[in-house]
């Protein structure tokens, strides 16, 4: 028998294996030559002396001057452009707090008012002409105020419909009845988050003449003053424990006399009774002032220049 080389055989035995390994290892792809670059240095030594070539110009800084006079001319305008700023109208005396708590208690108040058409011709008509007439300068005051307040898009025609409601309550007919428990609805709806008043247009300018009369306006001042504020201020520890109440009575006060001396209102051309209206403002006015500093001394001062304004201005105006 002949012979195989061991040799052969081995090459034979460990082909298939160089074949299988020759399969599963991929050849290298070709890839570019990485680029040559020239030995050089990317920075400048000195910058200014080497960089920058020629005369330097002469109006390098002008756009710096321009941009900079531009932004200190619009800084200037803003500065000068007068802006709408709580204290500059009706917030300076009566809050957006003291407008809403006081139209939710008289709506408590009407409630308790507008009952029976009986009671109604009795009394009722005159609390309501009183109340109504607080309603319509509030929503008056709201639809002008010079900052947020509760109602304020509704308040114009709010204030119209009081306004001639309160000027219809002088008797006590039952068609003023009717009329009473209309307005009484429409302002439980209002003050319950409804929109009793919306379709129906006004100005926001208030005709101050039209909106309330000052007999009824003077009917509650005298109903606040007497058995409420006037004993506040009399005492240290009275003004102290109720300095909420006094605020609000104070605000309500100050803006009161600012009404009384609007155009249209009665003698309101005549300089002595807006002087008295004067008064009578400034008086609140040093009153709220007075509660928010703490200071007793300030607030019965002004309670005395508000009781000597009113009954000076009632000698010769109380209507």
């Amino acid at each position: 028998m002949r012979r195989i080389p061991i040799l052969t055989i081995a090459l034979i035995t460990a082909l298939p294996a160089i074949v299988l390994l020759a399969q599963t290892k991929a050849p290298k792809p070709k890839r570019a030559a990485p680029p040559k670059f020239n030995k050089t240095e990317p920075f400048y030594a000195d910058a200014f002396k080497e960089a920058l070539v020629g005369e330097r110009p002469a109006d390098l800084n002008k756009a710096a001057a321009v941009a900079a006079s531009s932004s200190n001319a619009v800084t200037s305008a803003a500065a000068a452009t007068p802006t709408s700023a709580a204290g500059s109208g009706w917030s300076r005396l009566i809050s957006a707090t003291t407008i809403e708590d006081t139209i939710k208690a008289l709506k408590l108040q009407v409630d308790k008012e507008i009952t029976t058409p009986s009671d109604f011709a009795g009394k009722g008509h005159k609390l309501a002409r009183r109340d109504y007439s607080l309603l319509a300068m509030l929503f008056g005051i709201a639809g002008e105020y010079d900052g947020d307040v509760r109602w304020k898009k509704d308040a114009p025609a709010a204030r119209d419909a009081f306004a001639r409601s309160a000027a219809n309550f002088k008797v006590g007919t039952s068609q003023a009845f009717q009329e009473a428990k209309l307005r009484k609805d429409e302002l439980s709806d209002l003050v319950g988050g409804g929109s009793p008043f919306a379709g129906k247009v006004a100005d926001a300018k208030a005709p101050w003449a039209a909106v309330a009369g000052r007999a009824p306006l003077m009917q509650y001042l005298e109903m606040a003053w007497d058995p409420r504020l006037k004993p506040a201020l009399a005492d240290k520890g009275q003004f102290t424990a109720k300095a909420d109440a006094v605020l609000k009575d104070a605000e309500l006060f100050a803006a009161i006399g600012e009404v009384l001396a609007k155009e249209g209102m009665p003698d309101a051309d005549s300089d002595e009774y807006k002087a008295f209206a004067a008064r009578l403002r400034d008086g609140g006015k040093q009153i709220l002032d007075a509660v928010k500093l703490k200071n007793y001394e300030q607030a019965s001062a002004a309670s005395a220049a508000i009781g000597k304004a009113c009954a000076e201005c009632h000698e010769n105006y109380r209507s």
